[in-house]
């Protein structure tokens, strides 16, 4: 039993496991009976491994829509270092594994960490488009994700979110009380196939191809009862 749980986050402290899964259990209360929460082909996944999950960014429910479908391995996210200026909650994401990243630059400290990570066999989570959407559609990828995959050679798994785009997109105060969310992951893809497109290829392929789950998710979504 504790060997299974110091899987989800190899090298980490048991008090830190449990701290994610007290959060999973917050965001079920939450996620599930407001949004009618749905999860699909979570088994794309990787059981072991450096792992990076590429992702579309619709609102602040990104990050627990995928933390409710990643309890098998759970991930290292970047986070704005905006975040990190108060101290409470400094300490709450940094116990939920965030790397601070400062936006709209070429932070190499933060993706030396990511690399480090990686190295470790953890699951790193990376929204390429560097900001939430404005429009609900996945924006152009930021070219840091690319120096990532090079480096580290993790396999890579598409991930797209949506729903979170119309309960909170960007700019609005609160979140709407009703909806619903969800999110797919894609097949696991090998790093050499991305690495051998070249940087704009790759990263215009990894767009497309989540762009393309989105919509099929959206429909998804939709039909569910």
């Amino acid at each position: 039993m504790i060997q299974a749980l110091r899987q989800r986050q190899p090298g980490s402290q048991i008090w830190r496991i449990a701290f994610w899964h007290f959060f999973h259990f917050l965001w079920y209360l939450v996620l599930v009976p407001f949004y009618r929460y749905r999860a699909f082909n979570i088994n794309n996944i990787p059981k072991t491994g450096p792992v990076l999950l590429v992702s579309n960014h619709q609102s602040f429910l990104d990050l627990p829509i995928i933390a409710m479908a990643s309890t098998r391995r759970h991930y290292v996210p970047l986070a704005r270092s905006g975040l990190f200026d108060h101290p409470l909650f400094a300490w709450l994401i940094r116990n939920l594994n965030a790397i601070s990243v400062v936006q709209g630059e070429s932070d190499i400290g933060a993706i030396r960490k990511c690399i480090k990570e990686l190295g470790k066999g953890h699951v790193l989570l990376i929204f390429p488009e560097g900001q939430r959407t404005l429009s609900g559609e996945v924006e152009p990828f930021q070219t840091g994700t690319m120096l990532v995959i090079k480096r580290a050679k993790p396999t890579i798994v598409p991930v797209a979110v949506d729903g979170g785009f119309n309960i909170w997109k960007r700019g609005q105060a609160r979140p709407k009380l009703h909806g619903r969310i969800g999110v797919t992951f894609g097949k696991p893809i090998p790093p050499e196939v991305i690495v051998q497109m070249g940087a704009d290829a790759g990263l215009a392929f990894l767009r497309q191809e989540i762009s393309e789950m989105r919509t099929e998710l959206a429909k998804r979504l939709a039909g569910c009862s």
